[in-house]
């Protein structure tokens, strides 16, 4: 599956990381993401130029995804532009990757720079922009896959599109196995999509239903894994979530063009932790929760094409949400810890974009955001500047953004370690660079800078959360992708970051980054060669304490022959070096295994 072209026009409205135009700094996932057959949505995303995304204990673990060595719920995340993180979880926030089916994934676009002032909260260091599949115009067709590979891991989706004048309908579902892909762990997955779009004169309506479940077993995380840890026993976590979202705007050729957006998440986590035993750093009891997240989000802007140079948005937005967890900790004795917490919030916004003369563009946002209860109101800015040299390709861009991030529902509420006075975690980001495009070939460089404050940390002698962490992330990041002829694609990244820390931070590698290059030397075949690497990272666990994991390089090899426009089969041969590494300690990396698919389109 071709990742689909940005596509977008000067003046669409709906665009990451503005409502007006498209920033020179937003970054996209490399051409064809299915090359390597990924495993789940984490290895898309750690294809995408700033991003390092990984498991955080094996196929049966979460996800740690970080931009720019931010914390992983330090980054808005969208599905189909409905915010899916969910703050009642004890990482503080963030979405899970884990549990999507990268079968589903159109394209995955990234802002690497705090955006609070076009999304509010959690967009501390920046934004993640996941599209889903949609129909087709005037098409209809019923396409899919199936895999299995070495490792006794296997699954298959279907999907179904009917596309008619100004309108279309695509139904979608998915069901996947990891077998044995990591010692002592595993995960089933089953998705469903469903999305209608329909234009009715100079209206656009569009909805969707995103469904899914994830039922995983495995080592707990920090309990050092198969390798280390001394209580065999195993994790179970079972999660449910539905996304789903609807949208009435005006068509991109009004001059004034209103837009009303609806987004719903829910997200339901069951987990029964077994404990870990002591090691270097003290034992963690064991504890289970069942827990229940809900978020109703609404949002109304306009936007006024005031003059040829100059577009005006004015917006308001409501969003709720609320937790509920039911739960107990056991210290010998059982130890409840419920709770249930709701918040709401107000916002007013306004955009800006001037053109002042040909080549040059300045852009600006504020945003003020209202809360519920004593909680102060935050008002967030933004501005940048771009400019292209003419008839050059290249484009240099600046700028400058505020970002905050409120206390996560389990800081304030988990009743063992609640701080109600905490405040929100913020951050100021600058960043300047140069981008070239030129016929199929676009090359990128950022310098970069981010300093956090008001960290929100737990205090082992307190015994509860409090603000007192600040960190500065500074670095540069290259990246390029385009095409040689017809014949071949490639794509690269390279980030190096220089972190400034109070304290240790884990999963953060000063040099990570990607490399891809596929090769179509007949119509029919396509072989291709990707990989990843990082250099040492510090991460921890209870058995053996902060210690440096080494730095690796993970090859994949694939090929795909299209026997038909209707019929194709895709093989991949993941860490084909059979590479020995850990992302995370205890956690040893998948060995080299052999997968193979059939796609069909009719």
């Amino acid at each position: 599956m071709d990742i689909a072209d940005d596509g977008s026009e000067q003046d669409t409205i709906d665009v990451v990381g503005s409502r007006i135009d498209t920033p020179a700094s937003l970054v996209e996932s490399p051409p064809d993401p299915q090359a390597p057959l990924p495993v789940d949505t984490l290895d898309l995303l750690d294809r995408v130029p700033d991003v390092r995304a990984v498991s955080t204990a094996g196929i049966g673990g979460t996800s740690f995804v970080s931009i720019r060595g931010g914390e992983p719920n330090f980054a808005q995340v969208l599905i189909d532009g409905v915010r899916v993180s969910n703050p009642s979880n004890t990482a503080g926030g963030g979405f899970d990757f884990a549990q999507l089916d990268p079968a589903i994934v159109a394209d995955i676009t990234v802002v690497p720079t705090s955006r609070s002032a076009i999304y509010g909260s959690d967009a501390l260091s920046g934004v993640i922009a996941v599209q889903l599949l949609s129909p087709e115009p005037d098409e209809t067709a019923i396409g899919g896959r199936i895999y299995g590979d070495t490792a006794s891991g296997y699954g298959g989706m279907l999907r179904g599109s009917a596309g008619w004048g100004g309108g279309g309908l695509l139904l979608a579902a998915g069901a996947s196995d990891s077998g044995d892909l990591t010692p002592g762990s595993s995960a089933e997955r089953s998705q469903f999509l469903g999305r209608i779009e329909q234009a009715i004169g100079t209206v656009d309506l569009s909805a969707f239903a995103l469904y899914g479940e994830t039922d995983r077993i495995g080592f707990p995380e920090s309990s050092g894994g198969p390798l280390f840890a001394t209580n065999r026993a195993l994790e179970t976590r079972d999660t449910r979530f539905l996304a789903t979202g609807a949208s009435i705007a005006g068509s991109a050729a009004q001059p004034v063009r209103p837009r009303l957006t609806f987004g719903y998440y829910e997200d339901r986590v069951e987990l029964d932790t077994p404990a870990i035993y002591p090691g270097v750093f003290a034992p963690v009891p064991a504890l289970t929760s069942d827990t229940r997240f809900d978020r109703f989000e609404t949002t109304f802007d306009v936007l006024f094409d005031v003059a040829p140079a100059f577009d005006l948005v004015l917006g308001a937005g409501y969003l709720t949400e609320e937790a509920m967890s039911e739960g107990t900790i056991d210290f010998g004795f059982l130890v409840p810890t419920g709770f249930d917490i709701a918040r709401d919030q107000l916002s007013a916004f306004a955009e800006a974009e001037v053109r002042p003369f040909m080549g040059l563009t300045l852009s600006g946002a504020v945003r003020r955001d209202w809360f519920d209860g004593a909680t102060p109101a935050e008002t967030t800015f933004q501005a940048s500047i771009e400019y292209s040299l003419s008839d050059s390709g290249i484009t240099a861009f600046g700028g400058f953004a505020e970002g905050f991030h409120r206390p996560s529902l389990f800081a304030l509420a988990f009743p063992l370690t609640a701080n109600p006075d905490l405040r929100p975690e913020r951050s100021k980001a600058y960043e300047a660079g140069l981008v070239w495009e030129r016929s199929q070939t676009q090359l990128r460089a950022v310098l970069f800078r981010t300093d956090y404050t008001d960290l929100i940390d737990f205090d082992p002698e307190l015994f509860t959360t409090v603000n007192r962490s600040e960190v500065r992330v500074q670095g540069v990041t290259a990246s390029g992708q385009g095409a040689i002829g017809r014949a071949v694609e490639w794509y690269f990244s390279a980030s190096h970051i220089d972190t400034a820390s109070e304290v240790p931070l884990r999963g953060r590698p000063d040099l990570y980054g990607n490399a891809g290059l596929h090769w179509t030397p007949t119509a029919p075949l396509t072989l291709s060669v990707d990989a990843s690497f990082n250099d040492d990272v510090l991460e921890s666990s209870i058995p053996t304490g902060v210690i440096e994991l080494d730095g690796h390089v993970a090859l994949s090899l694939g090929a795909r022959w299209e026997f038909s426009d209707a019929l194709s089969l895709t093989v991949a041969l993941r860490n084909a070096l059979d590479g020995d590494w850990q992302d995370a300690v205890g956690f040893p990396a998948p060995g080299r295994t052999l997968r193979a698919a059939i796609g069909f389109d009719f």
